[in-house]
């Protein structure tokens, strides 16, 4: 079984549109912004495949919970973390994807700890199967393979962009949850994605009210892509 855990409720309902004999299971009962989260997990097949899909709210702390709830219901062989970001590169527009071949949580700073992509205090590694499926896709669609960063920030500042290229300069995209799902993944030795549609151009051009604007036809492409990913995972071998 593939799992895909998105925050908000665009991210989700995109790829369940694409999804056939859809069950829904309960969840338990979380509350999220002092209302009770539709904590359901979407049960059913996309490409032949068996996929179970929720969503976890904005923020790392129910992303984190998010995760590990669902590892524990499902046991997946591969935790998909599906939404949208913001570009944090001059060649990454809207409306491209970035699929990640690594995360880090741009805010970690602790004397001792190193603050770059490779160091295991502040980030993980994402499935390199995964990767190489992206890089095999062919189509309209430009999809990017490399960095993306998250904290509970959204970043629409030129000192938050200033801060992240100072430690991770290579980064393609920033988002809020993927770092959270994928170390969380990582502790219970899940494989794990993480895969952004790009919704805003901040501080590179336009502004981040790009974001709502665009969200709709962002969730769309990012689903697309990520059908095609989980129709080819597990059936060949990609290097």
């Amino acid at each position: 079984m593939i799992a895909v855990i998105c925050a908000m409720k665009q991210e989700r309902d995109a790829l369940l549109k694409m999804m056939k004999d859809v069950k829904v299971v309960k969840g338990k009962r979380l509350l999220y912004l002092g209302k009770e989260l539709d904590n359901e997990y979407y049960v059913g097949t996309l490409e032949d495949k068996e996929v179970v899909l929720s969503r976890c709210g904005i923020g790392e702390i129910y992303a984190v919970m998010s995760t590990m709830l669902m590892i524990e219901k499902f046991k997946p062989e591969l935790l998909i973390n599906l939404g949208c970001a913001g570009s944090l590169n001059e060649n990454v527009h809207v409306n491209d994807i970035v699929v990640a071949d690594r995360i880090a949580n741009w805010r970690v700073d602790v004397p001792g700890w190193k603050r770059n992509i490779e160091d295991p205090t502040c980030s993980f590694p994402c499935d390199l199967s995964v990767t190489g499926i992206a890089k095999k896709i062919r189509g309209k669609q430009k999809i990017h393979i490399g960095n993306i960063v998250s904290a509970d920030e959204f970043i629409y500042k030129k000192s938050q962009v200033k801060e992240i290229k100072k430690h991770f300069p290579d980064a393609l995209c920033g988002e809020m949850e993927g770092c959270a799902v994928a170390g969380t993944a990582y502790a219970f030795e899940t494989p794990v994605t993480v895969i952004r549609s790009i919704s805003d151009e901040t501080l590179i051009q336009g502004d981040f009210k790009q974001f709502d604007f665009n969200l709709e036809k962002v969730c769309a492409s990012a689903a697309r892509v990520c059908k095609q990913i989980i129709k080819r995972f597990g059936d060949e071998k990609v290097v």
